[in-house]
C-alpha cells in the first residue's frame, strides 16, 4: 500500500544513498536553467521553479478518467520532501530536482534541438541469453552514476530517451504524474503497460520508450506532447533512438513541426538545427540496418557493435563530440551500457576525460537483489 509516510521515507532513502548524484544533477539543471534565463540569479531560478512545482501539483486531473491518482498529490508532495530532506538539498536544488526537466519542456525548448540523445536496442535471445544495450549521448558536463537495473518491476522494462518535437503542441495536462512508478504497480505485461501510457499521454513526454516483457513482446513508442505512434516488434528486437520517428503519423507531424520552427525563427534549411535533425534521421536509419544485420546471428559482441557502431562512411551511432556540417559539435556519448540481464550484469563504458567512452570499459556491475530474465 502507497502511503505519504511510505512515499517520503523510501525517497529519503534513496536520496541519502544518492545524495553525491542528486545534488550533482540538481546543479546541473540549474546551471542550464541559469543559461536559459539569461539575467535570472540561482536563487530567482529557483523560485520560478518552485510556483511551477507548486501549479503542477494544484493542477489535480479528473479522477474519474485516471483513478490511479487518488491521493497522488499527497503522495509527490511527500516523496519531493523526502528526497530534498535525504539528499540534504537547498531550496533551489530541491526545486530543480522535483521539477525534472519540466519547465525547460514546457516554456523554453519548444523551436529548438534537445541537449540530449540517445538510443536502446534489444535483442531477446543471444549467446548470453536477453540483452538490452544503451548509449546516454549528452554534455561530457551532464552528471552520471554507474547504471542501474533496467526493469521497473520483475516483470516490465520500460526505457526510454528524448524526442525534442519542435513548435509542439501543448499539453492540456501539467500533474507530475510518476508515469513509471504506475507502471511498477499496475502493469504486468507491454499490452498493459501501452494501454496506461496511451491513457496517460498527456503526462509523459514527448519522448521515445521501448516497452519489454518477459514474454518478448517489443513496442517502441514515439511521442510528442499530446500525439502518441505505436509500433510493434514481430520477433521480439527492437531499438529506439532520441530526436526522430518511424512511425509514419508521427514522422510527418515532427517533420511538418520542423519546417514550422525554421520559419519561426527564419533560419535557411542548412543551419545548425537541420543538419542535427537529419543526422538523428540519419542514425535511426543505419540503426535499423545493422539491427536487421545483428538478429541474423544475435551475440553479445554484435550488440556492443552495434551500439558503438563508428564508420566514416556509414555514420555514427556512438558519438565524441564530431561536428556537424556547420561546425557545431555533436554529443557525446557520455556513457554504454549493455544488459545481460539472464546473468544479473552490465558492461559498461564512461567517457573519462579526454577518453572517449567507447575506449573505456568500466568495471562489471553486478545486481545482487533483482529477478533476472531468462
Amino acid at each position: 500500500m502507497w502511503t505519504k509516510a511510505s512515499w517520503y521515507d523510501e525517497a529519503r532513502r534513496d536520496g541519502e544513498r544518492d545524495r553525491e548524484q542528486i545534488r550533482k544533477k540538481a546543479d546541473y539543471r540549474l546551471e542550464l536553467y541559469e543559461k536559459d534565463l539569461s539575467g535570472k540569479s540561482r536563487a530567482e531560478v529557483g523560485r520560478i521553479l518552485e510556483k511551477s512545482n507548486q501549479d503542477r501539483l494544484n493542477a489535480v486531473p479528473d479522477l474519474t478518467r485516471y483513478p490511479e491518482l487518488r491521493g497522488m498529490r499527497e503522495l509527490v508532495e511527500a516523496g519531493w520532501r523526502g528526497g530534498r530532506d535525504g539528499a540534504g538539498l537547498t531550496e533551489e536544488q530541491a526545486a530543480a530536482a522535483a521539477d525534472g526537466g519540466f519547465y525547460h519542456h514546457r516554456h523554453i525548448a519548444s523551436g529548438r534541438k534537445s541537449p540530449t540523445g540517445c538510443s536502446y536496442v534489444y535483442f531477446p535471445h543471444s549467446d548470453v541469453g536477453p540483452i538490452l544495450a544503451n548509449n546516454l549521448d549528452s554534455s561530457p558536463q551532464e552528471p552520471f552514476a554507474p547504471p542501474a537495473w533496467p526493469a521497473v518491476n520483475e516483470h516490465l522494462i520500460v526505457r526510454g530517451v528524448s524526442s525534442g518535437v519542435f513548435n509542439d503542441e501543448e499539453s492540456p495536462e501539467i500533474f507530475p504524474v510518476p508515469v513509471f512508478r504506475l507502471l511498477g504497480r499496475y502493469c504486468r505485461s507491454t499490452a498493459e503497460a501501452v494501454e496506461l501510457l496511451t491513457r496517460y499521454n498527456y503526462f509523459w513526454g514527448p519522448g521515445n520508450l521501448i516497452v519489454i516483457d518477459r514474454g518478448q513482446d517489443v513496442a517502441m513508442i514515439e511521442k510528442s506532447a499530446c500525439r502518441i505512434g505505436i509500433r510493434r516488434s514481430s520477433d521480439g528486437f527492437g531499438l529506439i533512438t532520441a530526436m526522430t520517428a518511424e512511425d509514419p503519423a508521427m514522422n510527418a507531424y515532427l517533420a511538418d513541426r520542423r519546417a514550422s520552427s525554421l520559419k519561426t525563427r527564419q533560419l535557411p534549411p542548412d543551419c545548425d538545427d537541420a543538419f542535427y535533425w537529419r543526422g538523428s534521421d540519419q542514425r535511426r536509419a543505419l540503426m535499423n540496418e545493422l539491427l536487421d544485420e545483428g538478429r541474423k546471428t544475435p551475440t553479445l559482441e554484435k550488440l556492443r557493435q552495434i551500439i558503438q557502431f563508428r564508420d566514416p562512411r556509414r555514420g555514427l551511432v556512438c558519438y565524441n563530440g564530431e561536428l556537424l556540417p556547420g561546425g557545431s559539435p555533436l554529443e557525446h556519448t557520455i556513457c554504454t551500457t549493455l544488459w545481460l540481464l539472464r546473468e544479473g550484469r552490465a558492461q559498461w563504458w564512461a567517457l573519462e576525460g579526454d577518453t572517449p567512452s567507447f575506449e573505456n570499459r568500466k568495471e562489471d556491475v553486478i545486481y545482487t537483489d533483482v529477478l533476472r530474465w531468462d
